[in-house]
């Protein structure tokens, strides 16, 4: 009966950790954001940048959600905001 026991502790145990583990990893939200600076040509793909973005926060402006907040890779993992406006595109990366 001590066996059965310890393997049902065991099996639930470790179906807890690896939800914990895929919990953590979905916490983690990963973008890639191609991003127009303010001083860049509109019509052409000059002045774009690719960024990886770990979403850290919300940029709020004057009350209402205007961007995003989040360390990226590209600048060893600094903080920086990205407008919506600005974004030309976004994936999960």
């Amino acid at each position: 009966m001590k066996n059965i026991l310890k393997s049902l502790k065991s099996i639930f145990t470790l179906k807890t950790e690896a939800a914990a583990s895929n919990q953590e990893d979905k916490a983690r939200n990963v973008l890639k954001i191609l991003y127009r600076p303010a001083g860049s040509e509109e019509v052409t793909l000059k002045g774009l940048n690719l960024y990886t973005v770990e979403v850290t926060d919300t940029l709020i402006t004057g009350g209402k959600k205007s961007g995003i907040i989040g360390r990226v890779e590209e600048r060893g993992n600094e903080f920086r905001s990205f407008r919506f406006d600005r974004m030309v595109s976004m994936i999960e990366a």
